[in-house]
């Protein structure tokens, strides 16, 4: 199955109508990441440009409890995305949620590509503006990446009981992340404070059904992040980092550049250097 389409009523917790019921209550965290060896992934990959994703309101939506019953739902065209972005980049996660949340989002979301993440970070990785169990402020500095941060550095590392210090990044891959390959891609911009020219800002993905309702269209902003993306990985040697193609080419003027895909994607092929970039459509 794919995540970012309907799934059968056979796999975990799935409706026909494209959610999945996920626990009302947050599990209490044990410590332990058992879904995946995300450390061998990090040191085996051999690509050099990372894509940090959020998840509630990124490429997922996370409702609240409705008479005791919660419920997810992935964006559209998720799966492509996924496929897309594991193929051409390493991919990590980095949410601001608890980690116990994280591990059921991705195990019931992001099925099967989150055994392919170089790393999966939660809240602890965080710079907190407050207490850890309340709504504090949460700022995601990619620095962290880069400088090889882990659990045994922050300050919340107890906050469950003994930390686990290997979640952090591998020190073999020290000066493996540059700051200027390094994207987020998050719906929140005071997360990405810290690194601004980096963040991929990506509009607020809420409750399809009511926008449904509401007779909005649906939500495209992945499938044209994927085609922003592509016309990097197609023109690579054009730039020097990551980072350079962001600057060159906002990602807002693209998404915003047309009202279809399609259209957004000829507007890639014409930027406004005249470079002559191109993107797959």
């Amino acid at each position: 199955e794919y995540a970012g389409q309907k799934q059968s009523n056979k796999q975990e917790g799935w409706s026909p109508d494209g959610y999945v019921r996920l626990s009302a209550n947050s599990a209490r965290w044990k410590d332990s990441w058992n879904l995946t060896d995300y450390e061998a992934n990090e040191r085996e990959t051999a690509h050099k440009q990372l894509i940090v994703l959020d998840l509630n309101g990124t490429v997922l939506h996370r409702a609240s409890k409705n008479k005791g019953v919660r419920k997810g739902y992935p964006r559209p065209h998720l799966g492509e995305f996924l496929r897309f972005a594991l193929d051409n980049f390493a991919v990590m996660v980095w949410s601001s949620a608890q980690p116990a949340t994280i591990e059921e989002m991705l195990r019931k979301l992001l099925h099967p590509y989150y055994t392919e993440f170089v790393r999966v970070w939660d809240r602890r990785f965080c710079e907190l503006n407050g207490r850890y169990f309340e709504k504090s402020p949460s700022i995601k500095d990619l620095q962290r990446i880069c400088d090889g941060f882990g659990l045994d550095k922050s300050p919340f590392r107890n906050v469950y009981g003994n930390s686990e210090g290997r979640l952090g990044m591998s020190a073999e891959k020290r000066g493996h992340w540059t700051i200027d390959n390094i994207i987020l891609v998050d719906d929140s911009e005071s997360k990405a404070a810290r690194n601004q020219d980096n963040h991929v800002h990506v509009a607020t993905f809420g409750n399809p059904v009511a926008s449904q309702m509401a007779g909005k269209p649906e939500d495209d902003d992945l499938l044209r992040l994927k085609q922003y993306l592509e016309a990097y990985v197609d023109n690579k040697d054009a730039f020097p980092s990551l980072v350079s193609y962001l600057k060159q080419h906002p990602w807002l003027e693209f998404r915003n550049a047309a009202g279809t895909p399609a259209s957004a994607s000829e507007a890639a092929k014409q930027p406004a250097d005249g470079s002559g970039l191109s993107c797959a459509s």
